[in-house]
């Protein structure tokens, strides 16, 4: 292979040889809201003078909104290839069965999602968020690729209201191009669906480019999923995975010769919410039983946590950082009955303190404050609670929290009483 970073000559001087990119036939350079550069197909309105023609249908995947025409259902037992830059559906004996064309290009470094979700905001603006609403987030930075990333969740009991919502619950990893992710779905997608709970494996682009899917198979209210994904092979060409529900038939997705995946996340997504009960008629669902794996080892995770829509109360709570295949992360529909505020890793025979504070609210009331352990095997002694009161009438809370145990312990403070 080629040294990426050998300087090559170009029209504006010498620069690395993975900064110069091929602009093929039917391919365009488009400038991203963010100020970067992909290639994308050429469409007739932006590659010549055709006559007009009818905007194309949209419809619903992970990821937002996208034409018709770049979402694609990969068959049972074929391969979604990435090789020599274009997407294939290949047999198993190697036949292309479908070409899908060229891959867009995305500099690296960053995720895909959420950035990249597309929703165009309707004339009557509903009162709800839509797109990744609340979820949680690990970069590998160890140098070693994901070989296993599984979570188990329960099936949720259904909305009590129906307003023609879409909701996705999934467990996915994805890098700067593309998300892969095994979804449950309740509402209609380009892969179909409706009023019922429903899975299938998505590997999908932004609102620019193509999504992919496998058969969409009906789930039951309480059935058990275990969505995952393994890393198959790794060569000169790309990185090889598979992605699945455990048990269910016909939901793999195979790909191969792509990008290596980075980030992982665990995420609650949903469009066209009017109304708090349109999403399940439950608190929460335990995104549970972690096994995320780099190579043979299970690194140390520390879950990054983003709640970007909270109109209902929605929160992601850290609830075990483990990921020897016990860990957890609660998606929240609502409220829960405790509040969470910072977190921190502390030592074995560490002490130290913390203060809290409601921002110049005055007086919030009595606070039950403790430090909770996010791994196996912690003793977390929370202490000394007290309060300071100012001139103005405000309260600052005062914890000091111990580690009584032999390990070093990832902790999250959380409390109740306002």
């Amino acid at each position: 292979m080629k040294d990426p970073k050998e300087m090559v000559i170009t029209p504006a001087g010498p620069r690395p040889r993975n900064k110069v990119h091929a602009v093929g036939p039917g391919q365009i350079v488009r400038r991203t809201a963010e100020g970067t550069y992909v290639l994308v197909p050429e469409t007739s309105s932006e590659g010549s003078r055709k006559s007009p023609v009818a905007p194309e249908e949209l419809v619903l995947t992970p990821g937002g909104l996208r034409p018709k025409s770049l979402v694609h259902r990969i068959e049972p037992g074929a391969i979604l290839d990435g090789s020599d830059g274009r997407y294939r559906m290949r047999h198993r004996s190697g036949r292309t069965l479908a070409d899908f064309g060229v891959i867009p290009f995305r500099p690296v470094g960053r995720p895909l999602m959420p950035r990249n979700v597309f929703f165009p905001v309707p004339a009557a603006i509903p009162a709800f968020g839509s797109g990744w609403i609340t979820y949680a987030s690990w970069s590998n930075n160890t140098g070693t690729p994901v070989s296993r990333f599984a979570t188990s969740w329960v099936v949720p009991p259904a909305p009590s209201t129906q307003s023609g919502q879409t909701i996705f619950l999934f467990n996915g990893i994805q890098n700067a191009t593309m998300i892969y992710q095994p979804v449950l779905q309740w509402g209609p997608s380009g892969a179909g669906g409706g009023n019922n709970w429903s899975v299938a494996s998505w590997y999908a682009d932004g609102q620019t480019g193509q999504s992919f899917y496998s058969s969409l198979v009906n789930v039951n209210v309480g059935d058990l999923l275990v969505g995952v994904m393994t890393l198959t092979g790794q060569s000169a060409a790309g990185f090889s995975y598979n992605c699945e529900f455990q048990g269910i038939a016909n939901t793999g997705l195979p790909i191969q010769n792509i990008q290596e995946l980075t980030w992982c996340i665990e995420t609650l997504e949903a469009y066209s919410i009017t109304k708090c009960s349109d999403y399940p008629a439950t608190d929460k669902t335990a995104m549970a039983a972690i096994d995320l794996r780099t190579g043979n080892t299970n690194p140390p995770v520390v879950w990054t946590v983003s709640d970007a829509v909270t109109d209902c109360g929605q929160h992601t709570l850290r609830f075990d950082d483990d990921a020897l295949g016990n860990g957890e992360v609660d998606l929240w529909y609502r409220g829960g009955p405790f509040w969470t505020v910072g977190a921190g890793t502390i030592a074995s025979g560490e002490t130290q303190e913390w203060w809290f504070s409601w921002g110049g609210v005055g007086d919030v009331g009595p606070q039950l404050i403790q430090a909770e352990p996010l791994n196996a095997s912690a003793h977390l002694t929370t202490t000394q609670i007290s309060e300071n009161l100012d001139a103005n009438g405000h309260l600052t809370y005062f914890a000091t929290v111990r580690n009584d145990g032999p390990n070093t312990v990832n902790f999250q403070w959380r409390g109740g009483g306002r």
